[in-house]
């Protein structure tokens, strides 16, 4: 530990502190895909399988949560504001997201493990995730929103 501090420490009296703090991040692999191989990124069709199956996992589990905060503070909270079928368009996209995400990280696994999935959803799902995760949540914030700045048209939608 000490010498990896050490060593850091350094690179970064060699270099200056200001250089090498501006050269950024590392940079990914490029997005070309290899053909003819037999290796994980050529079988998924990917170019990053392994930073696909981290996104999914993690939109995965920010689904689970942010569903969870959705209905909780919807029956709670901003219950009296909430009609329930609002809630239910604003869970709805976010539930969906997070089971495309599941979908996506087990295609992707077993793809990678020489199993051809019933669909390859993960190239759809990379683009439909966010996008339904998005939605969702964007929903909940302007019935929300609309509860406060116009009451009146908020109680028209109950």
């Amino acid at each position: 530990m000490g010498r990896t501090i050490r060593t850091i420490a350094n690179a970064l009296t060699e270099k200056g502190v200001d250089e090498a703090m501006s050269e950024g991040p590392p940079t990914l692999k490029s997005a070309a895909l290899p053909t003819g191989t037999d290796d994980a990124a050529s079988r998924v069709r990917l170019a990053e399988p392994a930073l696909a199956y981290d996104y999914f996992k993690s939109m995965a589990s920010i689904s689970v949560a942010t569903l969870g905060g959705i209905l909780t503070l919807g029956e709670t909270v901003f219950g009296a504001r909430i009609a329930p079928w609002q809630m239910g368009m604003a869970a709805l996209p976010v539930a969906i997201s997070g089971v495309l995400a599941l979908q996506g990280k087990t295609d992707i696994m077993q793809l990678c493990q020489g199993i051809k999935p019933p669909l390859n959803s993960s190239r759809v799902a990379l683009r439909l995730v966010p996008a339904l995760y998005g939605m969702g949540l964007g929903v909940f914030l302007v019935f929300l929103m609309l509860s406060y700045v116009a009451p009146d048209v908020a109680a028209r939608l109950r």
